[in-house]
């Protein structure tokens, strides 16, 4: 069970019927899609979903997602915050066009509809798109990459 806004998130893509599409966008190792949670993403993850997409000549699939805790805010009501979540969309000798594919993909999902997590202990108010970087260029990795914000409200079960 998720404990906060990244984790939800990443269930969510992972799992929810409302990102199925999502998934097919996205490469697969083995029964299981590459969004992993951030720090999982390696060389080897990217690498190896590469060579997969050009064996199996699924040229419009992206090779990985990450999802990265990006903190939280109070707000001034009372057992309020704001989580943030940052969504980056990875992928190799296929210019802008799959990160296109999958940030629109994310943006249109990214309405959680679903209201509770921890639960009975924190529920989700809104969600709201905060952002995104464009077409990015990581050297170290030899990456496209984009990356998505996301926040949402969470509010916390008051004291009884």
């Amino acid at each position: 069970m998720a404990t906060d806004l990244a984790g939800l998130t990443l269930d969510f893509l992972k799992t929810n019927a409302a990102a199925a599409t999502l998934r097919t966008l996205v490469m697969y190792d083995g029964a299981d899609v590459n969004i992993l949670e951030s720090g999982d993403i390696t060389p080897e993850i990217l690498n190896k979903a590469m060579a997969d997409r050009r064996t199996a000549a699924t040229l419009t699939r992206a090779l990985a997602i990450s999802v990265q805790d990006a903190g939280e805010t109070p707000t001034r009501i009372p057992y309020q915050t704001r989580q943030a979540v940052t969504v980056r969309v990875f992928d190799r000798a296929r210019g802008y066009r799959n990160l296109r594919t999958v940030r629109e993909q994310l943006m249109l999902i990214i309405r959680y509809q679903f209201a509770e997590f921890t639960p009975g202990e924190y529920g989700l108010l809104d969600t709201q798109f905060s952002g995104r970087s464009g077409h990015r260029r990581d050297r170290v990795y030899n990456t496209d990459y984009e990356v998505v914000n996301f926040s949402a409200v969470i509010v916390e079960k008051e004291d009884d």
